[in-house]
């Protein structure tokens, strides 16, 4: 489960106790810069009750301003200046809080966790700098009216830096700790933080506290925090930074307490001009940097994000094609298997209709022949006129005969069950050279067999009605039908010696015929192509893979 923030937590105790608690920060706080103050007895380097104000307004609420002015002016009572002054040093202490705090939360969007460069940046115009500006009049003011002061500008610049610098320094760690969630850091990273603090104390003490960098002659010197702040940026962020600020300003503030440090120059005002110029300089560095480093991480991890929900959706989305994919190719098998049963039905239903044909009406016209001779011999013996219109009608019911057996052949072919394909083509090519239109070769290479029937019928209706194609409209004196079997396929090729056809018109074509050859050609699983002879001629070739078992008829549950 997630841990709430600091600010969330304390937010539920009891708000009186939250409020002492704000005081008592407040007076500890106010004490400890009172003690260490380096211009006279009243101002410190960093004003730290500026920055706790602040933040209490702005994480706990608006009821943080009793205990603000509560520790505020318990902390004036004590330094021995008249109590109305002390009220209204504590009155104007609290409002310079109410006021950053205001700018700050009715600027739209400002972020309490100092997210974007914009939160920074509005931090130190409105709250340190704006802000503290009205607590520093006020106290300056009031200072001048007891007259315990001989220069108001001086003390109000002089007020007004040391508040400022409390919020700079101490306000930005409090609100960023207040707001982050609390959990427990890695081992490394907490090693790796206690060793920047070491190394930062360290440096800090010996840039501050050590006599020979006194008398403001090694300004250079404090730039050695900069490589402890850009490493704090980068691996501990804003918290990280203003930590850093936080306790390089502890140092300097020690160290200038004891006459050291490259700020000590002697003139008051000019050495806290100096100490805030520089560490405005150290602090919105910091921020700014880490600020910028999260942002970076940020915008990576939202692109990660982004790119492993892409992933996400693109594998979610292939999924459901592929399963649309085999749905379509389990339809598509389906329907094949459909189609041949419709198919095998239909060539039943074709064969029933030409043994029907072949044995019922052919036999019985045989017989009404007979009959007519019989009756043509008996009137010829009596010399009857009529013979020769019995001979006559004999002559039609032949013919009729033979076109019953014609149509009987043509509807289903015999000679497939007892010759198989290459029979049942040969006896093709016999009809077709009866007819003495032009003159039909069947070749077979050899090991060519078609086992399944319907493999074999689909191929001899697609000779049948090339056969009758060419007979018709080709004008060709031979026909060449080979069957081949090459490299896995077999292959039924038709070739005339005829006017042609041109390839892309029999592309186009969606005549009847054309498409019965193709259908049946992809009920095999191959396809129907159609080339032109050189220097005339047309060849018309199926090609289909050995896979005959596929076209078994399907198994019903």
């Amino acid at each position: 489960m997630k841990t709430p923030p600091w600010g969330e937590e304390a937010s539920t105790l009891h708000p009186l106790a939250l409020l002492l608690g704000v005081t008592s920060l407040y007076l500890a706080a106010a004490k400890v810069g009172l003690t260490y103050a380096v211009v006279g007895s009243t101002v410190s380097l960093v004003w730290a009750p500026s920055g706790i104000a602040l933040a209490a307004l702005l994480v706990f609420g608006w009821r943080m301003a009793i205990g603000v002015a509560l520790g505020a002016f318990l902390a004036n009572v004590g330094t021995g200046i008249p109590l109305l002054a002390a009220c209204s040093i504590a009155v104007g202490n609290t409002l310079g809080a109410v006021v950053g705090a205001g700018l700050l939360l009715r600027l739209p969007g400002f972020d309490k966790e100092l997210k974007t460069r914009r939160d920074v940046f509005a931090l130190i115009l409105l709250g340190a700098m704006l802000g503290t500006m009205v607590s520093a009049a006020v106290g300056a003011a009031t200072l001048a009216m007891v007259g315990t002061m001989q220069d108001p500008a001086s003390v109000w610049l002089k007020w007004w830096l040391g508040d400022m610098m409390g919020v700079l320094v101490v306000a930005p760690p409090l609100l960023l700790a207040t707001t982050a969630n609390l959990r427990a850091p890695p081992a490394r990273k907490v090693a790796e933080a206690l060793c920047l603090l070491i190394v930062l104390v360290i440096v800090s003490v010996k840039i501050f506290g050590a006599p020979e960098l006194e008398a403001g002659r090694y300004y250079v010197a404090p730039l050695a925090v900069f490589p402890f702040l850009m490493w704090a940026s980068l691996r501990f962020r804003q918290l990280g930074a203003s930590l850093v600020t936080l306790v390089f300003s502890l140092v300097a503030v020690w160290g200038a307490s004891r006459g050291t440090g490259p700020f000590m120059t002697g003139e008051s005002l000019d050495d806290l001009v100096q100490w805030s110029a520089f560490t405005i300089v150290v602090a919105v560095t910091g921020l700014v940097l880490a600020v910028s480093i999260a942002g970076q991480r940020r915008a990576q991890s939202d692109l990660r994000r982004y790119v492993e929900k892409l992933e996400h959706h693109i594998a979610a989305r292939t999924h459901d094609l592929v399963a649309i994919n085999a749905d379509l190719h389990k339809e598509m098998a389906e329907r094949r298997k459909l189609e041949i049963a419709l198919i095998r039905v239909s060539e039943e239903q074709r064969r029933a209709i030409g043994a029907e044909l072949h044995d019922g009406l052919g036999q019985h016209l045989t017989s009404v022949s007979l009959l007519c001779a019989s009756l043509r011999q008996g009137l010829a013996r009596r010399a009857q006129p009529e013979a020769a219109a019995m001979a006559r009608i004999e002559e039609l019911i032949d013919e009729a005969a033979a076109m019953n057996r014609s149509a009987a052949h043509g509807l289903y072919p015999a000679a497939l069950e007892h010759g198989g394909l290459v029979g049942a083509l040969e006896r093709l090519a016999d009809d077709v050279n009866a007819l003495q239109a032009m003159k039909c070769v069947v070749r077979a290479g050899p090991g060519v067999q078609v086992s399944d029937p319907m493999v074999a019928i689909n191929l001899y209706r697609i000779a049948q009605e090339a056969l009758n194609n060419a007979v018709k409209y080709s004008q060709a004196c031979l026909m060449l039908i080979e069957l081949r079997h090459v490299d896995g396929e077999h292959r039924l090729i038709l070739r005339d010696d005829g006017i042609g056809l041109d390839a892309a018109h029999a592309r186009a074509d969606s005549g009847l015929g054309m498409f019965s050859m193709r259908y049946r050609a992809s009920l095999l699983g191959g396809v129907l192509q159609v080339t032109g002879n050189l220097p005339r001629g047309t060849t018309i070739a199926v090609t289909y893979p050995d896979l005959e078992r596929e076209l078994e008829e399907p198994h019903h549950a």
